[in-house]
């Protein structure tokens, strides 16, 4: 970054309340990370870029198993909530750090891969990111990031209410110059990021039965109890009135037995080519 830009200040849409952080806890490498299982390597190096609660980390950190992770977060308490996660799984071999991802700490090619979950969405230059990621990885080395398209987030049976919620968030999050349907841009990111080697997948999270519940009840709580919603009144796009509405058509679409809801993951997992720049 150059001087003449000066420090980019992001907005996280989410927040770091309980609501936010307890559906985050519930996220695994298994779930998250499979995309990229499959170069990762015992005795590796890897980079975890926005570990949130760490629950992601504590996986990555068992597949490495004699390697490390070094796992950073911007700042805030979320990092002492991560340290307890990976205290509770038994693992030691993660370095927790307070990082920007727009100026990592760390020399050119220190690690064997760079991994980004559900990151890039909140971002004003997700390409910035993406270039100070691959800096840091050796040539040959990977970058692996994953991202939601909210665009594609619908359910059984048909909601107006949760239609009105993806439309507030959307504009939220765009609001906040980020990019809330991210999944379907990382294969250009990666590109303009100098990352041309680079394998797409994509996967769908459902959700039925209790994990639709869990789903809804933490929406339900977001659009009252954190940043997103407080956003959405502070920026016009809803008032409170408005978020009580959609806080209770979530509550009131989950008791549908037969309710069901989804969206699309897109996946990036790009080689690292030549010498750093």
């Amino acid at each position: 970054m150059s001087p003449s830009q000066g420090p980019r200040k992001d907005v996280y849409t989410h927040g770091h309340q309980s609501a936010v952080v307890d559906q985050h806890r519930r996220r695994t490498a298994d779930d998250c990370a499979a995309f990229a299982r499959g170069v990762i390597e015992t005795g590796m190096k890897i980079l975890d870029v926005g570990c949130g609660p760490g629950s992601i980390t504590a996986g990555l950190a068992r597949w490495v198993g004699d390697g490390s992770i070094t796992a950073i977060e911007p700042g805030g308490d979320i990092l002492e909530t991560a340290a307890e996660t990976l205290s509770a799984a038994g693992v030691d071999n993660v370095i927790l750090d307070e990082a920007s991802v727009y100026e990592l700490p760390y020399l050119d090619g220190s690690f064997d891969m760079a991994y980004a979950h559900q990151v890039l969405q909140h971002l004003t230059d997700p390409v910035a990111a993406l270039e100070e990621m691959r800096r840091v990885v050796r040539p040959g080395g990977h970058v692996a990031v994953r991202d939601a398209d909210y665009y594609t987030m619908s359910g059984y049976p048909e909601s107006e209410t949760i239609d009105r919620w993806r439309d507030v968030y959307r504009k939220v999050a765009r609001h906040n110059d980020a990019q809330p349907d991210a999944g379907r841009y990382l294969y250009g990111w990666c590109r303009a990021a100098g990352l041309h080697e680079v394998t797409l997948s994509a996967s769908v999270w459902w959700f039925t039965g209790e994990a639709k519940m869990n789903w809804a009840q933490s929406w339900a709580d977001r659009c009252l109890t954190t940043a997103f919603g407080q956003q959405a009144i502070d920026y016009g796009y809803a008032t409170l009135e408005e978020m009580e509405a959609i806080a209770a058509g979530w509550r009131s679409w989950s008791e549908d037995p037969d309710g069901y809801f989804h969206f699309i993951h897109t996946e990036a997992l790009a080689q690292v080519q030549g010498d750093h720049p």
